[in-house]
């Protein structure tokens, strides 16, 4: 049986216009909307598909974590049978989830969700395993852990899973895949930083927002637009988005430290931020 609460309850929507500055002399004006599921204490949203449906996951006040769906303002919590946290992060224009959960023992195993029902889903012999992306051909991609406690990136078609590294790097991760089978995610340089990148065609391009002292990618659409996170030379959290090598900085008004998490075919964001107290919060953004 599945285990789903409805949260019948509309969102109370806050919307906040404000311009962002573009690296390379550009800019562009966003509208963010604060969306937080009611009665959580943090919540982060990390994908929107074609029709505006949102996924991503939550903390209740007694600090249990569960994942979301998002339709039309209605939240709908999502738990995997028996697990004692849920973390639900990828979606497809099919209404399919991707994510994660612990189960009783504290193991960290994938999961799927479609049709309305869950099914687990593990890298054969890891000792974890990470779902993040999935797309339209139910190609799912994510990250394992193995026995010697390394990450690396996975690509699971129709049952089959494949290994990948980026070329040099250590504990990769994949976390977006779009219908044409681009992947971005990312991975631990040789001298220990943090970095994006893009795989097409088993072809590998490091992504460097400009004034990046590290980098995560974290999604993309079939138009081959990126979104992800950067951390500046002063310690500051942004989010970007990466069209064609031209980035915008996503920068939620009055907040620490943003992320960009997932992009649609039209253009609208969904991310997360952190206010001045660390409370973490999630978003809507259209520009």
């Amino acid at each position: 049986m599945i285990a789903m609460k409805k949260l019948a309850l509309l969102l109370v929507l806050s919307l906040v216009a404000v311009a962002n500055t573009l690296a390379q002399t550009q800019s562009a004006a966003f509208t963010f909307t604060q969306m937080d599921v009611p009665g959580s204490s943090s919540t982060e949203l990390d994908n929107i598909n074609n029709q505006g449906e949102i996924a991503g996951f939550f903390v209740d006040q007694s600090g249990k974590q569960h994942g979301v769906s998002i339709q039309h303002g209605v939240f709908t919590q999502l738990d995997f049978p028996g697990a004692i946290a849920t973390r639900t992060v990828g979606l497809n224009n099919l209404g399919d989830l991707v994510g994660s959960f612990i189960d009783a023992s504290g193991i960290q195993h994938g999961l799927t969700f479609e049709n309305g029902t869950f099914m687990q889903l593990d890298f054969p012999g890891a000792r974890a395993t990470q779902p993040e992306g999935i797309n339209d051909q139910r190609d799912i991609v994510g990250g394992f852990t193995d026995s010697s406690g390394q990450l690396h990136g996975f690509l699971e078609h129709h049952g089959a899973f494949s290994q990948f590294d980026f070329p040099g790097g250590t504990n990769t991760i994949a976390v977006g895949i779009n219908n044409l089978g681009e992947i971005v995610g990312d991975f631990v340089d040789s001298v220990g930083v943090q970095r994006a990148f893009l795989r097409q065609g088993g072809n590998f391009t490091q992504i460097n927002p400009p004034g990046s002292t590290s980098a995560f990618g974290f999604g993309l659409n079939v138009l081959g637009i990126i979104v992800g996170s950067f951390t500046d030379a002063g310690g500051h959290g942004h989010g970007y988005l990466d069209d064609a090598g031209n980035f915008l900085q996503v920068n939620f008004p009055g907040a620490s430290s943003t992320d960009s998490n997932g992009i649609n075919t039209q253009g609208q964001l969904v991310g997360d931020y952190f206010d001045a107290a660390g409370v973490e919060h999630g978003y809507f953004a259209a520009h």
